[in-house]
């Protein structure tokens, strides 16, 4: 989920992916980005090209419809702000594969595997033990849902109000 583009680390998704197991399916959403052309292009050119969809830009009800249907979420960006999509998956019930970067381990914790983005074979050693495991995907994916509830506007409200009671008291 999220624009196809360089900080999202889809070049090494998909080369991780294609050491995965056969019979898995890639789906990528999210309108083309920065170096998004470049990445459309080595999906075309992967040896597991036929089991790579990328779909573009989905609306809130296709993206339900993906939530509903994937086994796995994978989102190994270099870069995030938050991480809405780990938590939107993980409140699916879906286990996550995420960066052991910027805030996503924060908005991960102990609910997702933590892979370093650069490294092909620590992504694809991730996939391999969700895609072979399922007991392991259903750990996670009941993780995921607790670790998601603790993250409500409520409590958003919250910690802002106390960050900004602390900054001008």
């Amino acid at each position: 989920m999220g624009a196809v583009q360089k900080r999202k680390n889809i070049a090494n998704l998909v080369r991780a992916f294609e050491q995965s197991c056969p019979g898995w399916k890639l789906v990528l959403a999210g309108s083309l980005g920065h170096g998004g052309t470049e990445i459309v292009e080595q999906i075309r050119s992967s040896v597991r090209a036929g089991d790579i969809e990328l779909l573009g830009y989905v609306t809130a009800a296709r993206l339900e419809e993906l939530y509903g249907q994937a086994s796995i979420f994978a989102f190994p960006s270099l870069d995030e702000g938050f991480g809405i999509p780990v938590l939107e998956a993980m409140a699916h019930g879906i286990p996550v594969i995420t960066s052991n970067r910027s805030a996503l381990p924060e908005v991960a914790g102990d609910a997702a595997l933590l892979v370093n983005p650069h490294d092909v074979a620590d992504l694809a050693g991730a996939l391999e033990s969700l895609t072979r495991d399922e007991g392991l995907r259903t750990a996670f994916g009941q993780r995921g849902i607790q670790q998601a509830s603790l993250f409500t506007w409520e409590t958003a409200i919250a910690r802002t109000w106390n960050v900004y009671n602390e900054a001008f008291s």
